[in-house]
C-alpha cells in the first residue's frame, strides 16, 4: 500500500512538472518581420497559452490591420474533438492533436466545415514558434508562416 502511494505521488509530481515546463505556456507576441504572413496583417497580435499534459487554454487579443481591437479564446484537449471558439467570428470551433512535446497540429473549423489548418512548432530553444497555417477562403488555399517570439 505504502509503495503504492509512492507511485501516485511520484507521478502526481511528474505531472505538475510537465505542466510548469510546458514548451507552449506562456505569453507569445507576433512577430510580422519574421515568416510570412498573408495580408491582411494585423497591427499587433499577443497571445496567452497555458498548457499541460491534457488541456490548452489560449487567449488572443490584438489590433486588426484597420486598427480595430479583437478577443477571442478556447480551452481543449489533445483528442481530436472539437472544443468551442469563443469571440472569433471567422470560426466556432477547434480540434488539436499532439505530435510531440514541441509540436502541436490544430484544425480551425466554422459550421463543421475546416477553415484553416495550422501546424505549430516551438523552437528547441523555447524562445519562439513558427506557425504553419492554410486557410480554405473562397475555394482557395492560401499557405502562410508566422513567427511569434516568447515574452
Amino acid at each position: 500500500m505504502r509503495s503504492l502511494k509512492l507511485v501516485c505521488l511520484i507521478l502526481a509530481l511528474s505531472t505538475a512538472l510537465f505542466a510548469a515546463d510546458s514548451p507552449f505556456s506562456g505569453t507569445w507576441k507576433f512577430n510580422p518581420s519574421k515568416g510570412h504572413p498573408t495580408p491582411p496583417v494585423p497591427k499587433s497580435v499577443i497571445v496567452h497559452v497555458q498548457a499541460d499534459a491534457d488541456t490548452f487554454k489560449l487567449d488572443e487579443e490584438g489590433v486588426d490591420d484597420k486598427d480595430q481591437p479583437y478577443k477571442f479564446g478556447y480551452e481543449a484537449k489533445y483528442d481530436g474533438r472539437d472544443y468551442p471558439i469563443n469571440g472569433d467570428p471567422n470560426a466556432d470551433a477547434i480540434s488539436l492533436q499532439r505530435v510531440n512535446e514541441h509540436q502541436i497540429k490544430f484544425d480551425i473549423k466554422k459550421a463543421g466545415k475546416v477553415v484553416s489548418k495550422l501546424d505549430v512548432v516551438i523552437a528547441k530553444d523555447g524562445k519562439s514558434a513558427t506557425v504553419k497555417s492554410e486557410d480554405y477562403v473562397e475555394g482557395k488555399t492560401k499557405k502562410a508562416t508566422t513567427v511569434y517570439d516568447k515574452q
